[in-house]
C-alpha cells in the first residue's frame, strides 16, 4: 500500500511539475513579449522624433510642439477629432486649455502652406531620381455639416451620389521599391476661393516641384485629360504618364487621329500580366499590349511622345501618352505599364485615411482649420508609410499585435498600412509626445568633446 500510495503521490507532483512549467514557459513568453514591445515603442519615438528634428528649421517651437502632439494623437486614437487628439497626448493642462493652444495654431493663415514646405523640405531626401510622383483628385463627403465654411456639392467617387463636402488633391510619391510617401493633401471649394480644377493641379504640381529638383515622373489620371491641363503637363518638359479619353485626338502618321482609331491600327504584340487582390484572394490579370510614337501640338510645336495601348482580358482598352527617355518599344511599354498601375495605391490611400482615421469625421468650422488638418493628416500618414518603412517587418513579427491572418509571407508585402495603424495605436498608447527620445545620431556629435590645445 505504502509503495502504491508512494506511486500516486509521485504522478500528482509530476502533473503538478508539468503544469508550472507550463506556466512558466507562458510567463517568459509574455515578459520577451513585453519586452519587444517596449523596444519597438522605443524605436519608432527615435523615428518620429528624427523626422520632426528635420521640421525644427521651419516651424517655431510652439508651432513644432503642436504638430508633433497632433500627430501623436492622430496615430494614438484614429481619429481627426481635436477634442479626442487632445486627449490622447495626456497633457498636464484641461482638455479646453489643450483644445484652445491647438486652434491657435491650426487656425493661423497659411499655417497650411508653411506646413507643406516644411514637410516636402523634410522628406525631399528620400525621393530618388527615377521615381514615381502621382496626382490624383479625391472628396470627403459632410452630409450633416451646416456649419462648416466652404461647403460645396461634391460627387461621391465610391457612391456615385452627390452631397455636400470638399475636394481634394493629392501628391503621393512611390519610389521604385514601391514604398509611398504623402506629399501633398489640399482641401479646396468652389463656395471659398477655388476656381478651377486645373489650377489646383497646377498649383501643387508646382509646389512639388519647387522643392524637389529630382528626375522623377508624374503620373496623372484619366481625369486631367484636358487641354488645358495636357499643355501644362507637356509643356513642363517633365517625363510623364497620362490616361487618356477614347476621344483624345493625337497626330499619327501626320494626321489628326483618335486614340480609339490608333488602337484598332495598332498591333498588341506584348502580353503583361498585374497581381490583383480580391477578398484576401490573389489572381493575375492579363493584358495585351503595343505602343507607337505620336506627336501633339501645343501651341506652335510639335511634341514627339509614345502612346501606350493596353487590353485587358475580357476588358476594354487603356490609352496612356508618355514622355520617356527610353526608345526601345518594350522597355517603353514596360515602364508605363509598371509606372500606371501604381495608380491603384492611392485609391487604398484614400480609403486608408477615411477608413482608419475617419477623415470624414472631422470638425471644424473654418476653412483654414480644415486645409491644416489635411496637412497634420499628410505628416501623420508620411510617418505609417514612410519615416516607419525600415520597422515595418519588425512590427507586423514582433510587436505582439495579431495582424497576420493567413501567416503567409505575402501579408508582409501587400498593402500593410491598415496593420501598421493598427500597431501604432497600441504601441503609443501610453506614450506622451514629450517623452520622445532624441536622434541618437545627433546626439553622438553633441555629446563629443572638444579640448582648447
Amino acid at each position: 500500500m505504502s509503495i502504491l500510495g508512494g506511486f500516486r503521490s509521485f504522478k500528482g507532483k509530476e502533473s503538478w511539475l508539468k503544469c508550472y512549467f507550463c506556466n512558466s514557459k507562458k510567463t517568459i513568453t509574455a515578459q520577451i513579449t513585453s519586452f519587444m514591445t517596449k523596444v519597438l515603442t522605443k524605436q519608432v519615438q527615435n523615428k518620429m522624433s528624427s523626422y520632426f528634428s528635420k521640421l525644427s528649421g521651419h516651424l517655431y517651437k510652439p508651432e513644432l510642439r503642436c504638430v508633433r502632439e497632433m500627430v501623436t494623437g492622430i496615430l494614438k486614437n484614429g481619429t481627426m477629432l481635436v477634442n479626442q487628439i487632445a486627449s490622447g497626448i495626456q497633457d498636464s493642462l484641461s482638455l479646453s486649455q489643450t483644445t484652445k493652444r491647438f486652434r491657435n495654431h491650426y487656425n493661423k493663415e497659411g499655417f497650411f502652406k508653411k506646413l507643406f514646405k516644411a514637410h516636402l523640405e523634410g522628406v525631399k531626401g528620400k525621393i530618388c531620381h527615377g521615381d514615381y510622383i502621382l496626382v490624383d483628385g479625391s472628396d470627403i463627403q459632410k452630409k450633416y455639416a451646416k456649419m462648416m465654411e466652404g461647403l460645396d456639392y461634391v460627387k461621391d467617387g465610391d457612391k456615385g451620389s452627390i452631397g455636400l463636402g470638399y475636394w481634394l488633391m493629392d501628391v503621393v510619391h512611390f519610389g521604385r521599391d514601391g514604398e509611398m510617401t504623402p506629399l501633398y493633401n489640399k482641401l479646396y471649394s468652389f463656395d471659398f476661393g477655388a476656381r478651377s480644377e486645373n489650377l489646383e493641379v497646377k498649383e501643387a504640381v508646382s509646389m512639388v516641384k519647387e522643392s524637389i529638383d529630382k528626375k522623377v515622373k508624374y503620373i496623372y489620371d484619366r481625369g486631367m485629360d484636358r487641354e488645358i491641363l495636357r499643355d501644362f503637363i507637356i509643356g513642363s518638359g517633365d517625363d510623364f504618364i497620362l490616361r487618356l479619353k477614347k476621344t483624345t485626338k493625337l497626330l499619327y502618321k501626320g494626321k489628326e487621329t483618335s486614340v480609339n482609331a490608333i488602337s484598332k491600327k495598332l498591333p498588341l504584340f506584348m502580353e503583361l500580366w498585374a497581381m490583383k487582390v480580391k477578398k484576401s484572394k490573389r489572381a493575375r490579370q492579363y493584358f495585351k499590349c503595343g505602343a507607337v510614337k505620336v506627336q501633339y501640338k501645343a501651341g506652335k510645336q510639335f511634341v514627339d511622345l509614345w502612346l501606350v495601348v493596353t487590353k485587358r482580358e475580357g476588358g476594354g482598352y487603356c490609352w496612356l501618352l508618355t514622355k520617356t527617355p527610353q526608345d526601345a518599344i518594350i522597355k517603353v511599354i514596360e515602364e508605363t505599364f509598371k509606372g500606371y498601375g501604381l495608380r491603384w495605391k492611392i485609391e487604398e490611400y484614400h480609403r486608408h485615411i477615411k477608413d482608419c482615421y475617419h477623415l470624414e469625421d472631422i470638425q471644424i468650422k473654418t476653412f483654414e482649420g480644415l486645409q491644416s488638418m489635411l496637412a497634420i493628416l499628410t505628416i501623420a500618414m508620411s510617418m505609417v508609410y514612410r519615416e516607419l518603412s525600415s520597422l515595418h517587418i519588425k512590427l507586423l513579427l514582433e510587436s505582439g499585435v495579431k495582424t497576420l491572418n493567413k501567416e503567409k509571407v505575402y501579408e508582409l508585402h501587400n498593402f500593410v498600412y491598415y496593420k501598421i495603424s493598427k500597431i501604432l495605436k497600441v504601441l503609443l498608447a501610453h506614450v506622451k509626445p514629450r517623452a520622445f527620445l532624441p536622434d541618437v545620431s545627433d546626439l553622438s556629435s553633441q555629446l563629443q568633446l572638444s579640448l582648447p590645445l
